[in-house]
């Protein structure tokens, strides 16, 4: 019979899925967008990548595509369909970038400018329906820590991305370390 090896993870090699963190938010993000898109897409013919599209351009006023995808969690082909269908429905106009041809500057036309107040409207009356289930308390501690989850989230993705330009020897001597850091903890 075999010894089973000891996990060096927090709650042994396989988590429930129902504990996940990674989960739990997508589900969440899920279900909320769900819901502000049902209450706005059949009005204005949009899918959840046109809205969050929109709502970058509505925060920053113009801007160019890539500024777009480093706002969001959208994907540079969905953004460029995105904009296809909002230019379409006549909410966004691209304008040629005269310093630089190969870019294109992105703006809300007045139509876009109302529909995005609407869905701003709609989607903040669902933040604040989410909201009154927490106190002031949980409501600011819960915002400090998904700060600091999206701080170590960007560092986990630089730490990911330097091992992955390192020679092997530094990237297994990064996980060794990170490995033993586990074990302790």
């Amino acid at each position: 019979m075999k010894a089973q090896k000891k996990s060096g993870l927090p709650g042994g090699k396989r988590l429930n899925l129902e504990r996940r963190l990674l989960y739990r938010f997508s589900i969440l993000s899920t279900k909320v967008i769900r819901h502000v898109a049902e209450m706005y897409g059949p009005k204005y013919g949009l899918l959840p990548s046109g809205w969050k599209v929109m709502a970058v351009i509505g925060r920053f006023g113009s801007v160019f595509g890539k500024e777009v995808c480093a706002q969001t969690s959208v994907e540079p082909h969905k953004v460029t369909r995105a904009v296809d269908r909002l230019v379409q429905l006549g909410y966004v106009v691209r304008q040629q970038d005269t310093a630089d041809g190969r870019r294109v500057m992105l703006s809300l036309t007045a139509i876009g400018q109302t529909v995005y107040a609407d869905i701003e409207t709609l989607t903040r009356q669902v933040e604040l329906a989410l909201q009154t289930g927490l106190s002031k308390q949980e409501l600011d501690t819960f915002s400090h820590i998904l700060g600091k989850l999206e701080g170590r989230a960007t560092e986990c993705q630089i730490e990911y991305r330097t091992a992955q330009t390192a020679p092997s020897s530094q990237a297994t001597d990064r996980c060794n370390r990170q490995r033993a850091s586990l074990e302790r903890n």
